[in-house]
């Protein structure tokens, strides 16, 4: 039997003391204020939690948000988790600025979906509330609940409570849109220790699912922990899925490690962003415009960070309109492509939320460069799907290219969902696999690039150059180890853009060269290379240092290096006899002492890490030591 359905998240929203906890407690039985405060005053501080089942079976997971001003961080992260709203109004006050702002908050949050209850009818005759009803329908037209039934019922007296479960068992009925296949989070709106479970998270799982045994991680801070257990209204499960509210009892982090904000995600699915690209809207109730750059508080999830917002292609957003920004915020969030979030600012005395919006990229570079192909990439993916969407930020990530994982926490799906995806970017070579670099992708925008850098290099050598000389002196290469440019000179070759003939490149149709022709800037190329010993400059350096041109040099280093007269160790060249007296020195000593240590070889070496580090790395490969921990051997 395939397993129950997840319920359908329904929050409450409205203005302080209009009755929506004693109608959650009403319908469900479940008193939502647990707080000592919350009783003494009589209004909801923190965020509470019931569920409902209704006449046909059908569970409904409620999420009571306080409703007073002060509170709205509390509401804004419970919003975050809602699926339909259930929007109270009481009859006797009618409509209030909270109900206004909460309006405004679940339309920024994507929430289009809901009942409304005006409440507390058995305070007011019939005339009033006519009136309070005709002022809510003049509050919800032109938003998502303009259609939305309005249901008078009072939680004192039962009066049309049964209209309105009618009315939720109608909307948990109605079709949803499906939730978006993401990786699994949980944003943690509950954090506690209990006895004989340890740490307790509790949030809405949204994407994938949690099961008992996943590692997880907890965002920004990045704290790794196990799932002990799992639990859906108050019972053990095998899985939490997503549109769950769950509990995540967690082994392995201690209480001081997780807080309410944090973002639980398996354990390499999801990366926190420092800056992100999105969809700006500003409320058209906003008193005044967005300006260019401003400072504002970003709500999302669970969680609040200040935020600069940086409107792209525009001077400023007038009330009512929706531009593309770039958002520097405070610190990491665990944010995916699709989520929403609230912007919030002071204004008239009081902190207000001034808009919101969609996000669109994520892990973006803090620094803002060149704002109009940002824009052009923002206008492109606000549109896109999941296959353009992975092609524009391959193309965005440039020569250095992007793994699996991390293409897929900025297109926002779990990476095994990523396979079908690169299969079809890669069949119409949108993309290629550089598979000995770590899986790393190259988008097809980034290889036409270096594609260009290595033919113009190519066009001006006097002679081809070895792959390795190549990499090291084309600027876009630099990113790349040599597996990786190697795949690249393949990929080229096959399409015919490029030819290989013992591991030097050259352009379809290139002739060798004339050797002969270069003999004197070989001669001074060998001498420096010589008098250099265990120190040589790099190609370019080296170029510069004999004022010559650099492909020049770089085909100079190729037949060396062809003729045995020079020995590429990573990206730099050593002369022959240079590498020939140091592996007999180092022979020598190890024969002596049986092993050497890394602080040994500095010594033997004589010179710096960055030459010392290659050239330990070249005898092991030419399997003349072996490394054994954190000292080396003959093999």
């Amino acid at each position: 039997m395939p397993p129950d359905p997840a319920p359908l998240v329904i929050g409450t929203a409205g203005h302080v003391d209009h009755g929506k906890t004693s109608l959650v407690r009403a319908l469900t039985g479940i008193d939502t204020d647990r707080l000592p405060e919350e009783k003494s005053r009589g209004i909801s501080i923190e965020l509470g939690f019931a569920h409902l089942t209704l006449p046909d079976g059908r569970v409904l997971a409620l999420v009571d948000a306080p409703g007073h001003e002060r509170f709205v961080r509390t509401m804004v992260a419970g919003a975050s988790g809602y699926e339909a709203v259930l929007l109270v109004v009481a009859a006797d006050e009618g409509v209030m600025p909270q109900t206004r702002e909460h309006l405004a908050i679940c339309a920024l949050l994507g929430i289009r979906r809901g009942v409304v209850a005006l409440t507390k009818i058995d305070r007011v005759d019939p005339e009033l509330q006519a009136l309070a009803a005709d002022e809510l329908g003049e509050a919800l037209r032109g938003t998502a609940l303009a259609e939305a039934p309005v249901i008078p019922c009072s939680a004192r007296d039962g009066r049309g409570l049964p209209a309105l479960q009618a009315a939720l068992q109608a909307l948990a009925a109605a079709p949803a849109a499906a939730r978006p296949a993401a990786p699994a989070r949980l944003a943690t709106d509950r954090v506690f220790v209990a006895r004989g479970f340890g740490v307790v998270a509790t949030g809405t799982v949204s994407g994938g699912a949690f099961r008992p045994d996943d590692e997880v991680r907890a965002w920004p801070g990045g704290a790794r922990a196990r799932i002990r257990r799992v639990e859906v209204r108050g019972q053990a499960r095998d899985a939490a899925p997503a549109g769950e509210r769950a509990a995540l009892a967690l082994q392995g982090i201690g209480r001081a490690e997780l807080a309410r904000g944090e973002v639980l995600a398996l354990d390499g699915e999801v990366l926190p962003s420092a800056a992100i690209e999105a969809e700006v809207t500003w409320l058209a109730a906003a008193p005044a415009p967005l300006a260019a750059s401003a400072r504002l508080t970003l709500h999302a999830l669970t969680t609040q960070e200040e935020a600069r917002v940086h409107l792209l292609g525009a001077r400023g957003l007038e009330p009512g309109q929706t531009a593309f920004a770039h958002l520097r915020l405070g610190r990491p969030v665990a944010l995916l492509p699709g989520d929403r979030f609230v912007l919030r600012g002071d204004g008239g005395g009081r902190t207000r939320t001034w808009g919101g919006g969609r996000v669109l990229r994520v892990l973006v570079s803090p620094r803002r460069r060149r704002p109009l192909r940002a824009l052009e990439r923002l206008r492109a993916l606000a549109a896109a799907g999941e296959d353009e969407q992975a092609r524009l930020e391959l193309d965005a990530a440039g020569t250095g290219g992007l793994t699996r994982a991390e293409l897929a926490a900025r297109v926002g799906v779990p990476s095994a969902r990523l396979s079908g995806t690169l299969d079809r970017l890669l069949s119409r070579q949108a993309a290629l696999a550089l598979d000995g670099q770590a899986g790393r992708l190259l988008g097809a925008g980034a290889l036409a690039r270096l594609e260009g850098a290595i033919r113009r290099a190519l066009a001006a050598a006097a002679a081809p150059p070895a792959r390795e000389v190549l990499r090291t002196s084309v600027p876009g290469a630099r990113g790349l180890d040599a597996r990786g440019f190697a795949a690249v000179i393949a990929a080229l070759v096959r399409r015919g853009r490029l030819a290989e003939v013992d591991q030097t490149v050259r352009l379809p149709g290139q002739a060798p060269g004339n050797d002969a022709g270069n003999d004197a800037l070989a001669a001074r190329v060998l001498g420096a290379l010589g008098a250099a010993g265990l120190t040589p400059a790099g190609p370019a350096e080296l170029a510069a240092a004999l004022g010559a041109p650099a492909p020049a040099v770089s085909a100079v280093l190729a037949r060396a290096i062809r003729r045995g007269e020079a020995v590429p160790v990573g990206a730099l060249v050593f002369a022959r006899p240079a590498v020939d007296d140091l592996r007999e020195r180092l022979r020598a000593f190890l024969a002596a002492h049986g092993v050497i240590t890394t602080q040994q070889w500095k010594a033997l070496v004589g010179q710096s890490r960055k030459y010392a580090i290659p050239l330990a790395a070249h005898f092991d490969a030419e399997k003349v030591t072996l490394r054994v921990g954190e000292v080396r051997r003959l093999r």
